[in-house]
């Protein structure tokens, strides 16, 4: 289709996201994008108009149901930014869907930061969209956009990680896209161990089973558990023979004394 043509998400995994874009959130603040990254969390990025007719409303309301299902806690593991890239829309359009979306976030009160819905200029808004490789046009017949649907993954200090182009995003890939983007160092330990039985497969764009992961960390576990199980073993039966020694001891000091009989000399002869 024409109005489709060159629509599409680039693969720029590994690209930095630029410093210095400038933004306006809800309230008319200026936010940079920068901010966006604290160094800690990761972000989901999202790119949305907010007066789209119908394609950013179901990738809206589809993540906040992956968001909900999710192990992590949003605004405590992980933050969301969404940014607009029709230059047109205004901050109290930026602030009515914070506000829709924030409330129907689980039962839990976060704060506006842990999503926050931004507009920019073209300029701001086309370097943003770049530089993760979502590529939108806009129709002049119609005066709306053509564009992918599509969320975006960046580690804590801002770089690209991966992206999920589809308008449903399952929560265990987002799960796993998260700890990819906190470079393994989100959940528990179990999770951080099952997460690297996962690669990412850049044709079908999503994590997979690692066989020779699983192998390599099944064989591990096996010695761990082989190297447990035989030092139980040595030292159970350390153990068990230096009790048998303990117990040994006085049976073989007793049949080793002699009796008193024994030990006097015979008495003398008495003519």
């Amino acid at each position: 289709m024409p109005e489709t043509e060159g629509v599409e998400v680039l693969d720029r995994r590994g690209a930095e996201l630029p410093r210095g874009l400038v933004f306006k959130d809800g309230l008319g603040n200026e936010v940079r994008s920068d901010d966006f990254f604290d160094g800690k969390r990761p972000v989901i990025l999202v790119l949305a108009y907010y007066d789209c007719p119908l394609l950013c409303s179901l990738v809206l309301n589809n993540l906040q149901q992956t968001l909900n299902e999710l192990k992590w806690t949003l605004g405590e593991d992980y933050r969301v930014v969404t940014v607009s890239f029709d230059h047109t829309n205004t901050p109290a359009q930026a602030r009515e869907k914070q506000a829709l979306y924030l409330a129907g976030y689980r039962d839990e009160q976060v704060e506006p930061d842990a999503w926050r819905f931004l507009i920019g200029d073209a300029k701001n808004v086309r370097a943003l969209a770049d530089s993760v490789g979502f590529v939108y046009r806009f129709l002049p017949d119609s005066g709306e956009f053509s564009h992918p649907s599509a969320i975006f993954f960046a580690s804590p200090k801002g770089t690209l990680t991966g992206f999920i182009e589809n308008l449903e995003f399952p929560a265990d890939q987002t799960n796993l896209a998260l700890m990819d983007a906190a470079d393994g160092k989100l959940g528990s330990l179990f999770d951080r161990v099952a997460f690297t039985c996962y690669m990412y497969d850049p044709k079908t764009g999503r994590y997979v089973i690692h066989p020779m992961r699983v192998m390599q960390i099944g064989g591990g576990v096996t010695l761990v558990c082989l190297g447990a199980f035989l030092g139980v073993m040595f030292f159970a039966g350390r153990s068990r023979r230096r009790a048998v020694a303990r117990a040994a001891a006085p049976a073989r000091s007793t049949r080793s004394t002699p009796s008193r009989a024994q030990d006097s000399p015979p008495s003398p002869a008495v003519s």
